[in-house]
């Protein structure tokens, strides 16, 4: 039986995806959900991991991307700027802050959107 977690983020950004003709080529905004689950046994307080201590590792990344344009910000460290890099970008992040991630869940629409599991 696993046992996890969960805390979701939001936030706000611009992209464009480097694809000549692609409807998405052009600058254009969204407001992204971002939920990191994290598996594990409780600790002594009952606990698999205080939300507040993943709210401390994310939040500075957050600083970043926020009502930013990601290929600005990001350009030089993801390849694209897709849910999927989005997903990898943010896991690479965090995985040695936060132990015990297992999922990384981005979505750019309420019906589109990414998953990472590990």
């Amino acid at each position: 039986m696993k046992l996890k977690v969960f805390k979701e983020f939001k936030f706000s950004a611009a992209h464009y995806l480097d694809i000549e003709g692609h409807k998405c080529s052009q600058l254009h905004g969204h407001n992204y959900k971002l939920r990191i689950e994290v598996s594990g046994a409780p600790n002594d307080n009952g606990m698999i991991i205080d939300f507040k201590e993943i709210k401390k590792h994310v939040k500075p990344i957050l600083k970043i991307v926020d009502h930013s344009n990601l290929n600005d910000v990001l350009g030089d460290i993801i390849h694209t700027t897709t849910c999927e890099d989005l997903c990898m970008f943010f896991y690479s992040a965090l995985k040695d802050k936060i132990l015990g991630i297992t999922k990384i869940e981005i979505k750019e629409t309420d019906t589109c959107g990414a998953i990472f599991e590990v």
